[in-house]
């Protein structure tokens, strides 16, 4: 069965589809108490210690953690399994986020622990994440759905969490304070981790079992096979090049822009609140969206189109300074037309690579695609500073469109419509299939 066949399978059992409707739940419960810690965390340093330098250190840490994560896990949950690997980090992530409010109210908690324990979060975070991404493909085809719809509803799931976390850790925080909302967050990551345990039940690799290991297959060589993969596939290498700028200029508008466009502009904390559920609610659309007809969009098209308008509404509408109804409505749409992108792109990497390298590959293209962002955003801070919020914004839109419309002088880019079938079988030897080597044609 292809991952484009339009039309469920007929027979399949409701245990087919138990698997798949509980990844997505962890999913989003995971990531919900991934983002209520990105809120209570930083509130909780500020309220403890008074200082915005030791809030910034500790974000380094917790995004040092993810990056770092991401890199070395690849082997490491193909080994475990993907199933068995979701479990596990969420299960750790609970325990070491209801550590942190643990040891204050003990009266022990000192400002280092906090560096280590954000650390550890961040790197539970990062490869939980990847194991979540690479059991979907086997998951959709047990319950007989296409791999582009049930992407879509897991970005879906992950986007709705994503929008709904930091609202709801901020009205949190107001209500119990954020030690007790991290206890919150904690329980969170261990609902996750019960979920997958009970209801996933992996009959392959492919459906999140561990992979078998190698003789002579050393930590160190398996790490280097996801890596090469990336480096020796053109088509992975471009996304990853491509969606690194696109991740860049999008924390960089975040996190410095938005915060600094709202003060200036609108003189108003809540027109940050409202722009940035605009741009989770509008991705949730879009998702949604790609679950619907994805299967029946041309890829590289779809993608150029989306970052193409996504850039001209919202970098565009930004550059203006319109009013703040019409700069929401704006924003919205533009997350309507870009939402599809990442469970296409995340579809497309699923049928390029086997199944024995989900985790390695997909832990490679994490941190790859997210290496530069903390530079960037400290670059942009300063050229806020000394050109301008407006000339700001219109040269990283103008990046944005530059390196989205450079998707068709690139030849690698014009195989995302080539192949739109599933991956390949476990191999047993020693590497991928032939016609999965990634060698660029």
């Amino acid at each position: 069965m292809t991952a484009t066949r339009d039309t469920a399978v007929q027979g399949a059992s409701r245990a087919d589809r138990t698997g798949i409707l509980a990844m997505w739940i962890a999913n989003g419960i995971s990531t919900l108490g991934g983002q209520m810690s990105n809120v209570a965390i930083p509130w909780f340093i500020l309220e403890t210690t008074g200082s915005a330098a030791r809030t910034g250190l500790v974000a380094t840490a917790i995004t040092l953690g993810g990056v770092l994560a991401a890199v070395f896990s690849g082997p490491v949950i193909d080994r475990l399994g993907f199933k068995r690997s979701s479990v596990v980090t969420d299960a750790i992530a609970a325990v070491v986020v209801a550590a942190i409010p643990l040891l204050h109210a003990a009266g022990v908690l000192q400002f280092w622990q906090i560096l280590v324990l954000g650390f550890l979060i961040a790197a539970m975070q990062a490869p939980g994440d990847t194991a979540r991404y690479s059991i979907m493909p086997g998951l959709a085809r047990r319950a007989a759905m296409t791999v582009e719809r049930a992407n879509a509803v897991d970005r879906a799931v992950n986007r709705g969490a994503m929008l709904v976390g930091p609202i709801a850790g901020g009205v949190l925080i107001a209500v119990i304070g954020p030690a007790d909302v991290l206890y919150v967050q904690a329980v969170a990551f261990a609902v996750s981790a019960l979920l997958v345990a009970a209801l996933v039940r992996p009959g392959s690799h492919e459906e999140g079992a561990a992979a078998p290991v190698r003789a002579g297959r050393h930590y160190w060589g398996e790490l280097s096979v996801g890596l090469r993969f990336v480096a020796h596939n053109s088509l992975l290498l471009s996304i990853v090049l491509v969606v690194s700028v696109a991740n860049a200029l999008d924390g960089a508008l975040i996190t410095v822009v938005l915060p600094v466009y709202a003060r200036d502009v609108w003189g108003s904390p809540t027109s940050l609140g409202a722009l940035t559920s605009a741009i989770g609610a509008g991705s949730l659309l879009g998702a949604a969206l790609f679950g619907a007809i994805g299967h029946r969009l041309p890829r590289r098209l779809t993608v150029l189109l989306g970052g193409a308008g996504g850039a001209l509404l919202l970098y565009g509408g930004l550059a203006l300074t319109p009013p703040l109804g019409l700069m929401v409505v704006l924003v919205l749409l533009g997350g309507v037309v870009a939402g599809p992108i990442v469970p296409l792109l995340f579809t497309v990497v699923q049928t390029v690579t086997p199944t024995e390298l989900y985790g390695r590959v997909f832990g490679a293209l994490q941190s790859l695609s997210s290496a530069a962002t903390p530079f960037v955003i400290a670059i942009v801070g300063f050229v806020v500073e000394g050109a301008g919020l407006v000339p700001t914004i219109v040269g990283l839109g103008v990046l944005y469109l530059a390196v989205t419309l450079g998707m068709l002088l690139n030849p690698a880019l014009r195989r995302l419509d080539d192949d739109r079938t599933s991956p390949p079988p476990e191999q047993s030897g020693a590497g991928p299939a032939p016609d999965r080597t990634g060698a660029v044609r």
